[in-house]
């Protein structure tokens, strides 16, 4: 698998990521439609320890996602491009937005979440499943634990 290759608009910060996608979701709760300034927000999880920030500098924001969980949201900080999220309180894992990549058609999208926040106005993807709040923590946890569980050093 080549790297998966982003950064910002301004090209400031720039990032590496040497492992596929482990899971791919649009997101369309209210924090990830202010974040992106539209309907929603796409999202490739990546491991952590696999993902190297290349130049530039991050600034943060925390939230509190609409799951109750305290989310690390990070853009540049030069031009504001939002960047990545994680979860402080389980960072093995980091959610690099789509924007972001270099190359977009690595995105195959399985689920739409929070579609009871979805706004009319906007068409859904046809092939993801949609659920009406949060995933089941399975739908994220079982990939992940697989991976970490499988993955070769």
């Amino acid at each position: 698998m080549k790297p998966l290759l982003g950064g910002c608009a301004c090209r400031e910060v720039r990032y590496e990521c040497k492992e596929k996608p482990l899971v791919q979701f649009i997101c369309h709760c209210r924090d990830c439609q202010h974040t992106s300034g539209g309907a929603f927000m796409a999202f490739v999880f990546v491991p952590r320890d696999r993902l190297t920030y290349l130049s530039g500098s991050l600034h943060h924001h925390d939230v509190r996602a609409e799951s109750g969980r305290e989310l690390r949201r990070q853009f540049c900080s030069a031009c504001g491009s939002p960047i990545s999220a994680f979860w402080p309180g389980a960072p093995m894992v980091e959610l690099l937005t789509v924007a972001s990549l270099d190359d977009q058609s690595i995105f195959t999208p399985t689920h739409e979440l929070w579609m009871s926040r979805a706004e009319a106005w906007h068409p859904v993807h046809p092939d993801t499943v949609k659920l009406a709040e949060g995933p089941d923590e399975e739908l994220v946890r079982g990939p992940v634990r697989t991976y970490f569980a499988t993955r070769q050093a």
